[in-house]
């Protein structure tokens, strides 16, 4: 039911009604319309009220009044959610694709500037266009002035968008604008007296990650230009094209090039890693990911684009300083040249059965059809027996909820991904490379969810804004292009997760307990070679589970002696043992999958009864006997932490164990007298960085320092990161280490804690093609916030 939206006829809010019938085995289906426009004037409580009868009268007509499975009126949206659902769309939903148009047109109009990236090479740098994983997107209003009127009837704030648009027709320390548009007119435009309005100027090398911009390619194609024949000769005629001097033959393939900071990429010397891949057919262009070319190198982006350079040449396992330096040791007859002519048949490299297979023509069967338990009203407020919350996707960093309420108490104020980061080695110290997925957008490439794949049959979804669009074998970027997609889904599951509890009557042997039964928000982004399965699992006991899984192709290079990959068949034949690898391991012939992490950061701004909060760290561990000869026992300490402290270090450990908690001092339990609470607690023995804190890659990504950092909570602190900081390695714009710096009061405020769960992905040859999915996670479980297991209120089963 959505009261929000239109029926098919644009005249009637259209109510489905699973009505029992003594006839068919399966609920029938009627419907009954009512005039929205009408309806909703007269109010939501009308429109409930309507429903209810509607549902009634279906009830009494087919005998099922009062009968077992009978659609109870009381599961209807009530008035109350119906107009808290309206204020949270209204305050947190994220940009319809329409705004994301209307902003983008406006913005540039009046800029003078373009809505995206035009031309091609550097000289597209010299003017201004929107551009990034956040080009154009919602601008986040107040905590306060979000509450005040979400509880308090207070006005609603205006609805504003931000956008951000690259400058190259100015200095550059005003090279990146951040910008203010609106306010929006909440119909899928800009109010009548919208403005555009500078928010902050930024250095030109912040400039975002923008997959239409070509500027690199003056370099690359000078590079390659002068290396040209010995290219050629190692890797194949493909080259060709990329060296400017024609067009490859057709059965050279294609050459996909992919631009990423480089390890020692900084705010005044912005570096470039180049990497190379393979393929032949853009309809299967995931291949390229098992096809990277052993020869990379460094573009340095200082000054002028026409000043811009190489350096760092890597050719078959050998560095060299400067193009220079490589084409002296090739000429003087000392260089070690290595021969990999990429091709394939689409077996070994890519997704599924090999052609030609029975299997390739045949299609997996979807997973079963769920039955509808949950309301979704408007664009994302969603109600499941005891939880309310809403659910929006932001462009660059994915899933994000918000005002969480458990049992009519907001619990979470927001839940959401601030970024995925991931750290690769190299076989040298110079080939280290990073991606911040959240600069390259954890929605903005994805597809549409596919049914019975990504959710089962019977969910709901919710849209997302893309802008960055396919265009033959490249992307366009721009958002006053920009279209919907489905990018999440809502739906029950109740069918593998066992028993939220059970227990067998040790005398009578007889079993109760209730079947497990959870809602889950999914969203599924994929970023390039990666994917990433995002969701939040809410049960009927009051826990929240939160879950990262990554899926997807690895990255590659090749290991000496750089030998040819096998091309054909799932089974390389003269498969060798090389040397042992400190930076990956061998997955087919030379090609190696590298060494990396996967770290996830997740801000959890939990309001436990209110905002005057309290952190609390209890540990378990041994507490020696009081005399000589008295064993030592098992004991438990609880530490209040009074300030932020970036030294300590919040890491789940095995070897002590514990459990971090919110609680608010003021509101006790009336069983036990504890403050009310809800506690964080890391599962899967996720990684955390190992890489000295002086490290580039630690620098730019602190929250991964630690399972858990808390702040008290600023509105300047919004995520872990920025979309910003992708190329600024030494200068991140956001940082948890800075968060935490001024060391700030944690006693009685409103509290916000930064999540990191990561992984360290050591490969195996079963990741190639695809990896098989694996994950991290880490929970919210109420502490005590209730007098009991809540879930004891619930009907059980008994055996």
């Amino acid at each position: 039911w959505n009261p929000f939206g239109r029926g098919a006829d644009d005249d009637c809010c259209r109510c489905y009604v699973a009505v029992p019938s003594s006839e068919q085995p399966s609920p029938k289906r009627r419907s009954v319309s009512l005039g929205c426009t009408g309806v909703l004037a007269a109010g939501s409580a009308l429109l409930a009220a309507l429903v209810t009868a509607a549902v009634l009268d279906a009830q009494r007509k087919s005998g099922s009044l009062g009968a077992p499975g009978a659609l109870a009126p009381m599961l209807l949206p009530s008035a109350d959610f119906v107009e808290r659902a309206k204020r949270t769309e209204y305050l947190f939903a994220e940009l319809t694709f329409q705004e994301v148009r209307v902003v983008a047109t406006f913005a540039a109009d009046s800029l003078g500037c373009a809505t995206g990236y035009r031309g091609s090479g550097a000289e597209a740098l010299r003017g201004c266009f929107l551009s990034g994983s956040e080009a154009v997107v919602l601008q986040i209003p107040s905590k306060a002035a979000a509450l005040a009127h979400l509880d308090g009837g207070g006005p609603a704030p205006p609805r504003f968008a931000e956008v951000i648009v690259v400058h190259g027709d100015k200095p550059v320390e005003q090279g990146v604008g951040v910008y203010a548009v609106g306010p929006l007119d909440g119909q899928g435009g800009l109010s009548k007296d919208a403005t555009l309005s500078l928010l902050r100027s930024l250095h030109f090398n912040r400039r975002p990650v923008d997959l239409s911009d070509t500027s690199c390619e003056v370099v690359t194609v000078k590079v390659v230009q002068q290396l040209l024949d010995l290219l050629v000769e190692s890797f194949g005629e493909s080259l060709l094209a990329l060296g400017g001097t024609g067009v490859a033959p057709g059965t050279a393939g294609q050459l996909f090039t992919l631009y990423n900071p480089a390890v020692d990429s900084t705010l005044q010397k912005r570096v470039v890693r180049v990497v190379i891949n393979w393929f032949h057919d853009p309809e299967r262009f995931q291949v390229n990911w098992m096809h990277t070319l052993p020869f990379s190198f460094n573009i340095v982006q200082e000054g002028d684009p026409e000043k811009w350079y190489a350096e760092n040449v890597s050719y078959c396992g050998q560095m060299f300083k400067t193009v220079d330096d490589l084409q002296k040791t090739n000429q003087s007859g000392q260089l070690f040249k290595c021969t990999y002519k990429p091709n394939t048949a689409y077996t070994w490299d890519n997704a599924g059965p090999d052609p030609g297979t029975p299997a390739a023509s045949e299609e997996a069967e979807p997973g079963r059809k769920v039955s509808r338990t949950w309301h979704v009203v408007g664009r994302g407020a969603i109600r499941w027996r005891g939880w309310e919350l809403f659910a929006t996707i932001r462009p660059a960093s994915g899933l994000a909820l918000y005002d969480v309420r458990w049992r009519g108490e907001r619990i979470l104020y927001e839940l959401s991904m601030s970024d995925a980061h991931a750290y690769y080695s190299g076989d040298k110290a110079e080939k280290q490379f990073h991606y911040s997925d959240k600069a390259f957008s954890l929605s903005g490439l994805s597809g549409d969810l596919v049914m019975g794949l990504d959710c089962p049959e019977g969910s709901s979804f919710l849209d997302g804004s893309l802008w960055m669009i396919p265009s033959g074998v490249t992307l366009s970027t721009d958002p006053a292009k920009a279209k919907a997609a489905k990018l999440a889904c809502i739906f029950e599951s109740d069918g593998f997760e066992g028993s939220l509890w059970r227990h067998a009557q040790l005398l009578t042997r007889r079993v109760s307990g209730r079947p497990s039964r959870q809602l889950v928000v999914r969203a599924v982004s994929t970023v390039g070679n990666y994917d990433y399965i995002t969701e939040v699992r809410f049960t009927e006991d009051g826990s929240v589970h939160v879950r990262n899984e990554f899926a997807g192709y690895p990255e590659t290079d090749h290991a000496a002696p750089f030998g040819e990959v096998p091309t054909t068949g799932r089974r390389a034949e003269h498969g060798r043992a090389g040397p042992w690898l400190d930076w990956g391991n061998r997955i087919r012939g030379d090609l190696v999958a590298q060494l990396h992490s996967h770290f996830v950061a997740w801000k959890v701004d939990l309001d436990v009864l209110g905002q005057r909060n309290e952190f609390h760290a209890l540990r378990v561990g041994v507490a020696e006997g009081s005399a000589p000869g008295v064993l030592p026992k098992k004991a438990q300490t609880d530490a209040r932490m009074d300030a932020e402290d970036p030294d300590k270090l919040l890491i789940a450990q095995a070897v002590s164990p514990g459990l971090w908690r919110v609680v608010n001092a003021e509101a006790l339990n009336p069983s036990t007298g504890a403050p009310r609470g809800y506690a964080i607690m890391i599962e899967s023995a996720p990684a955390v960085q190992t890489l000295p804190a002086s490290h580039p890659f630690a620098v730019t990504g602190s929250f991964a320092k630690r399972h858990l950092a808390v702040a008290r909570r600023k509105d300047s602190e919004p995520s872990a990161t920025h979309s910003l900081d992708h190329f600024p390695l030494d200068a991140p714009l956001l940082s948890v280490d800075r968060f935490l710096e001024d060391r700030e009061s944690l006693v009685g405020e409103d509290l916000v804690c930064w999540v990191s769960i990561g992984k360290e992905h050591v490969t195996r040859s079963e990741d190639v093609p695809l990896v098989s999915n694996f994950g991290v996670a880490f929970a919210l479980h109420p502490w005590n916030y209730h007098e009991e297991n809540p879930a004891m209120q619930l009907p059980m089963m008994r055996g």
